[in-house]
C-alpha cells in the first residue's frame, strides 16, 4: 500500500466484476431453454400455418463496364478495374436511395401501386418498404449485378423493378451531364479569363518591344549593350592614347628643361666659322692688311701716310671684329631661337594632342555611362519581356488545353454511360415460393431467443459465486478442494467422523493437511476461520478440520468468538451454562476451567459467551492468545464475519492464516473481493479460500422452477446428479 497518492491494486491480475461463464450458462439453462422454446414454438406454429402465403419474384441484371471508350481523346477513360468491387458495392447501395425508389413507385399506375403496397400509403413509406424487399448484389467474377424483387402479387412487380433500373440510370446520366455542364461552365469562364490575361500581357509585351527595339528578348539582342560595348572599347583605346600623349608631353617638358641647360656655343661658333660673308670679309681684310703693311715698310711712325694706313688698318680690324660679333650674335639668335622654336612647337603639339585625347575621353566616358544606363534599363525590359513571353507561352498552352478539354467534354456529355441494362425484369407466370420457411424460422427464433435473452440477463445480474473459477477470478488464486454437500442422512458437523470416505470429508482433510504442513514449515499456530456471510457453514467446516488436525497434532484449541450466532455448544451437545470466553476475560473462571475437551475428535474448545466482548478486553484477549500459543500446538478461531465485527478485525492482527469460507450460490462476487482486500490491508501473512456447497443458501425463483421434478429428471439424465456436478 502506498502512503502518498492512490493505492495500488490489492488484487492484481483479477477481475473486478464477475464475468459471464458461457459454458456454465449453457449447462445450467439448456433444459429450460429447450422446454420453454418448444412450448413457445408449439403455440406459434398454428399461427404460422395460417399465415403461409405464396410470393412472386422477378429479377433483372445490369452491366457495369470497368472501361468505357470515349469518342474523342488520346485513350480510354479512367479505368475502375482496381476498385471495381468497391464501385459495384457503391452502386448497389445507391440503388436503394429513397429518391430513386420514390420516383420508381410514382411511375406505377394506381392499380399497380395498390397491389404492391397498402392502399393510400405515402411514397416515403413505400420507398422504405421497397428498400427492405429489394435485393441487389454484384455477381462474382463478372461485370454484372443481379437485382431481385419479391411481392405477393405479380401485377406491377416487373414494372416496379424496371422503373427502379430506369430511374437509377437516368439519375446516373443526369449526374454525369450535370457534372460535365458544371465543368464546361467552369472551363468557359477560365477560357475567357485566360483570353483577357493573354490580351493584356500581349499589349504590355508590344510596348516593351517598342522600347527595347527588339522582339527577341535576349541579351544578345540588346542594342544598347552593344553600343556600350563599342564605347567601352573606344574608351579603353582613348585612355591608352591619352596616357601615351600625357607621357610624351611630360617627357618633352622634361627634355626642354634639360636642353635649356645645355650651351649652344659650339653650334654658334660653327655657324660663325661657316659664314661665307664673314670668311670673305676676313680674307679680303687680310689681303688688304698685307698690302697696307707692305706700304708701311720704310715709313716712319710719324709719317702721316703711315698713320693713315694704320688708322685704316685699325678701322678694318675693328670692322672685322664688329662683323664677327654681329655674325656671332646673329648665329646665337638663330641657333637658340631655332632650338626654342622646335622645342616649343613639339610641346605645343604634344599638349594639344593630350588635351584633345582628354576631351575625347571625357566625351566617350559620358557617352559610355549613358549607354550603360540605357543598357541596364533595356536589360530590365528584356527580362520583363522574356518573363512575359514565357507567361504568354504558358497561358497559350493552357488556352489550347482548355479548348481541347471543352471540345472533349462537349462530346463526352453525349457518350454512352458505364451502366446498362442487360436483362430487364419480366412479369412472373407462377409463384416463386411461399413464406412458410420464414414463418417457421420466426416461430423457432422468437421463443428460443426470448427465453435465452431473459436467462442471459438474469445470469448477467447474478453476482453469486457459482464455481471455483469465480473465486480464482476474484482473488487471483483457486480455492482449496471445494467442500460438497454431506451425504443424505449424515450431519455435516460429524461428516469426518461418520463418513470419512465421502467427497466432503476428503476436501476437509485436504484443508487440514495444508494447515498442518504450513504449521510444520512456517510455525503458524493461529488460524482464523471467517465466513464471508453468516450461516454459511463456517463452524461445521472448522469443527471437521479440527478433527483431522487432532489426528496430526496432540493439542488443538478451538476458540469461538461469534457471540451473535454461537453454534459449537449445540453441535457438541454441551449445556448452555458451560463457562465460555467471557468468563475467562472477566476473571470469573480460569482458562482450564472454561476449556471443554471433545475426546471423540481430540480437540479442546473455548466456547463463546452470550456477553459481547468489547474493545476494552482486547489486551486480555491478546494475553489469552499468547498463553494459549504456549499450551496448544494450533489454535482455530471461529469468528464472526469481519465486515460485521470489530473483534474479528482485531483477531486478524494476531492470526497467522485466514480461511475465507465462501458458500456457493450464496456469497456475492463483490463481497469476496471486498473482504479479501480488507484482510490484505490488515497485512495478514496468508489467506486461503474454501468453497462450501453445503449449508443454507439463497434460491432464486428460477432455480425453484428448475427444481421441478420433471425438469430435474431431465437435467440429471443430461448432466448427471448434483453430487457429480460438485466434484
Amino acid at each position: 500500500m502506498t502512503q502518498d497518492g492512490a493505492p495500488l491494486s490489492l488484487l492484481p491480475g483479477t477481475k473486478k466484476s464477475k464475468p459471464i461463464d458461457i459454458v456454465g450458462f449453457i449447462k445450467r439453462y439448456a433444459v429450460i431453454i429447450i422446454v420453454a422454446g418448444n412450448f413457445g414454438f408449439t403455440i406459434l406454429a398454428p399461427f404460422a400455418l395460417m399465415g403461409i402465403k405464396p410470393f412472386y419474384k422477378v429479377s433483372a441484371r445490369i452491366k457495369i463496364d470497368p472501361i468505357t471508350q470515349v469518342l474523342i481523346g488520346k485513350g480510354e477513360e479512367a479505368s475502375i478495374l482496381s476498385q471495381y468491387a468497391s464501385y459495384a458495392r457503391t452502386q448497389s447501395m445507391r440503388l436503394r436511395e429513397s429518391s430513386i425508389l420514390e420516383e420508381a413507385v410514382s411511375r406505377l399506375t394506381p392499380e399497380q401501386k395498390d397491389t404492391q403496397f397498402f392502399k393510400g400509403l405515402p411514397l416515403d413509406l413505400c420507398a422504405a418498404i421497397l428498400d427492405k424487399r429489394l435485393y441487389a448484389k454484384p455477381i462474382s467474377r463478372s461485370h454484372l449485378m443481379n437485382l431481385a424483387l419479391q411481392g405477393q402479387s405479380p401485377d406491377g412487380l416487373a414494372e416496379l423493378l424496371n422503373n427502379i433500373l430506369k430511374v437509377y440510370i437516368e439519375h446516373i446520366e443526369y449526374e454525369q451531364k450535370s457534372k460535365n455542364i458544371n465543368r464546361l461552365n467552369y472551363l468557359h469562364s477560365e477560357y475567357k479569363e485566360l483570353k483577357n490575361r493573354i490580351r493584356k500581357k500581349t499589349i504590355t509585351l508590344e510596348e516593351i518591344a517598342r522600347q527595347s527595339s527588339t522582339s527577341s528578348f535576349a541579351e544578345a539582342f540588346n542594342l544598347y549593350y552593344k553600343k556600350a560595348e563599342k564605347l567601352q572599347q573606344i574608351s579603353v583605346s582613348l585612355y591608352e592614347r591619352r596616357i601615351e600623349a600625357e607621357n610624351r608631353f611630360n617627357q618633352l617638358v622634361h627634355e626642354k628643361e634639360q636642353l635649356s641647360a645645355i650651351s649652344m656655343r659650339p653650334h654658334v661658333e660653327e655657324m660663325v666659322a661657316n659664314d661665307w660673308g664673314l670668311d670673305s670679309t676676313q680674307s679680303w681684310t687680310y689681303q688688304q692688311m698685307q698690302q697696307m703693311r707692305a706700304e708701311l715698310d720704310g715709313l716712319t711712325q710719324t709719317n702721316d701716310d703711315r698713320q693713315y694706313v694704320e688708322e685704316r688698318m685699325k678701322a678694318m680690324s675693328q670692322y672685322e671684329r664688329e662683323m664677327n660679333d654681329d655674325v656671332r650674335k646673329l648665329a646665337r639668335v638663330v641657333i637658340y631661337g631655332k632650338r626654342d622654336y622646335e622645342m616649343q612647337t613639339r610641346l605645343i603639339k604634344a599638349e594639344n594632342d593630350f588635351k584633345t585625347l582628354l576631351k575625347a575621353e571625357d566625351t566617350i566616358t559620358a557617352e559610355l555611362d549613358k549607354a550603360k544606363e540605357e543598357a541596364s534599363v533595356n536589360s530590365v525590359r528584356l527580362i520583363t519581356g522574356e518573363e512575359l513571353q514565357a507567361e504568354l507561352r504558358h497561358l497559350r498552352q493552357l488556352l489550347f488545353r482548355l479548348e481541347t478539354r471543352i471540345s472533349e467534354l462537349g462530346v463526352q456529355s453525349n457518350a454512352p454511360g458505364r451502366i446498362t441494362i442487360t436483362t430487364p425484369a419480366l412479369t412472373p407466370k407462377k409463384p416463386a415460393g411461399d413464406n412458410a420457411k420464414n414463418l417457421f424460422m420466426i416461430c423457432l427464433v422468437l421463443p428460443f431467443g426470448a427465453v435465452t435473452f431473459v436467462l442471459f440477463v438474469l445470469e448477467f445480474m447474478d453476482k453469486r459465486i457459482s464455481s471455483p473459477k469465480n473465486i480464482e477470478q476474484a482473488l487471483g488464486h483457486p480455492p482449496t478442494w471445494p467442500v460438497s454437500q454431506a451425504p443424505e442422512g449424515q450431519t455435516f458437523a460429524r461428516i469426518t467422523l461418520d463418513a470419512p470416505e465421502c467427497v466432503a470429508s476428503k476436501a476437509i482433510r485436504s484443508l487440514a493437511i495444508r494447515l498442518f504442513r504450513d504449521n510444520q514449515k512456517n510455525q503458524t499456530k493461529v488460524i482464523l476461520f471467517n465466513g464471508i456471510d453468516e450461516r454459511n457453514g463456517t463452524t461445521e467446516i472448522l469443527l471437521n478440520t479440527s478433527h483431522n488436525l487432532g489426528q496430526m497434532l496432540p493439542s488443538i484449541l478451538i476458540i469461538e468468538t461469534n457471540s451473535t450466532n454461537p453454534a459449537l455448544r449445540r453441535l457438541l451437545g454441551v449445556e448452555e451454562d458451560f463457562p465460555g470466553i467471557a468468563d475467562v476475560i472477566k476473571g470469573r473462571k480460569t482458562l482450564e476451567q472454561c476449556i471443554y475437551t471433545d475426546f471423540e475428535r481430540n480437540v479442546n474448545v473455548l466456547f463463546s459467551s452470550h456477553e459481547k466482548i468489547t474493545s476494552e478486553a482486547n489486551l486480555i484477549l491478546r494475553m489469552l492468545l499468547e498463553e494459549s500459543k504456549k499450551k496448544f500446538d494450533m489454535i482455530l478461531i471461529d469468528a464472526q464475519p469481519i465486515m460485521k465485527s470489530d473483534l474479528t478485525e482485531y483477531l486478524v492482527t494476531h492470526s497467522d492464516v485466514a480461511i475465507l469460507v465462501i458458500q456457493g450460490e450464496k456469497t456475492m462476487y463483490g463481497m469476496v473481493r471486498k473482504v479479501a482486500e480488507f484482510f490484505i490491508r490488515l497485512e495478514i501473512p496468508a489467506i486461503a479460500s474454501v468453497l462450501n456447497w453445503g449449508g443454507a443458501r439463497y434460491v432464486t425463483p428460477l432455480e425453484i422452477f428448475l427444481n421441478k421434478p420433471y425438469l430435474k429428471f431431465i437435467k440429471n439424465r443430461i448432466y448427471g446428479s448434483p453430487a457429480a456436478k460438485k466434484k
